[in-house]
């Protein structure tokens, strides 16, 4: 299992990777196309991901980490989050189900004790591995809160995961999203943004910028990608 949980860790960060050639390099860019993506170069590291049910949703953990990435700090150091939290790399949350994270850790080669107090800091491949476990944790965390997720495109998933990523655990996903994801679900992309921008959530200090992003994702949705 730690040889299984290192060759994942390592490989979801070399399939992150791939996307850093189309980072986002401004707000009101799009995220990767899903159709300009060769799905058939993941599809041998697939059985690695115990929970996938497709070979999209390999792809989506790099969206998602592309987007968590652009409204997180990049620090090799442990840090003070704005969120009130511990945090490391891109907004990894060291207070956040320890024991998982401590195991997230030592397989990726780091001492979480150490890590916590500051006295040992993390590489950049360490950092890309754990900001794309994770985006799949958030994504794993949103379809506990969003019907059918799995079933929208990549873009519009990366939306709800980022969402997520914010509060940490599934039982804190917003309950005043119900209306966005109705209004997902039906394809109503606008009127689904126009919900989210009313919630407050978007409201919230500190996620001023994070929900303007959103916003842009959530208003083009996923036609725009077929």
């Amino acid at each position: 299992m730690a040889r299984l949980n290192v060759q994942l860790l390592l490989l979801v960060a070399v399939s992150t990777m791939v996307f850093s050639a189309q980072v986002i390099s401004g707000r009101r860019h799009v995220l990767p196309f899903e159709k300009d993506v060769d799905i058939e170069k993941y599809v041998d590291i697939l059985p690695l991901f115990s929970h996938q049910r497709d070979e999209s949703e390999v792809l989506c953990v790099g969206e998602v980490s592309e987007l968590i990435s652009m409204h997180e700090v990049r620090e090799r150091c442990a840090y003070d989050h704005k969120g009130g939290f511990r945090a490391v790399g891109c907004g990894y949350n060291l207070d956040d189900n320890v024991g998982e994270r401590m195991q997230e850790l030592r397989v990726a080669l780091a001492d979480y004790e150490r890590v916590y107090k500051g006295e040992e800091c993390l590489t950049d491949m360490q950092i890309t591995g754990l900001l794309a476990v994770d985006a799949k944790r958030a994504l794993n965390r949103a379809a506990e809160n969003v019907n059918g997720l799995n079933k929208f495109c990549c873009s519009l998933r990366a939306v709800f995961a980022d969402i997520q990523h914010t509060v940490g655990s599934s039982s804190n996903f917003p309950d005043e999203m119900d209306l966005v994801i109705e209004k997902s679900t039906s394809e109503e992309f606008r009127k689904a943004a126009d919900e989210l921008e009313r919630t407050k959530w978007c409201s919230q200090r500190g996620n001023r910028d994070r929900c303007e992003d959103n916003l842009d994702l959530m208003d083009r949705g996923c036609k725009w990608q077929q």
